[in-house]
């Protein structure tokens, strides 16, 4: 899977918090008031979110490809399915 396409659009839903990474910062955040996060710590939690998602998707299209289809609300699934099709012609 091209790096470039995964990427954008990684970046399109984690704008829209697709993946609660945002929301579960804030609930920590809030569960700890009294511990004082490093940017570093945030920054390297959403680094190893992304790098699992896209091990994730590496095997799903895989699988897609072998013949499994995957349910219409898996937004980012069919979504970069489709941009690869698109790429492909």
């Amino acid at each position: 899977m091209d790096k470039k396409i995964f990427n954008k659009i990684y970046a399109n839903f984690s704008k829209k918090d697709y993946f609660m990474n945002k929301e579960y910062i804030r609930k920590r955040l809030k569960d700890f008031p009294d511990y004082i996060i490093k940017f570093g710590e945030i920054k390297g939690y959403l680094k190893n979110k992304k790098k699992q998602c896209y091990i994730m998707m590496e095997k799903r299209l895989l699988e897609y490809n072998a013949g499994i289809k995957y349910p219409q609300r898996e937004n980012f699934t069919w979504a970069v399915i489709k941009e690869l099709e698109k790429q492909r012609g």
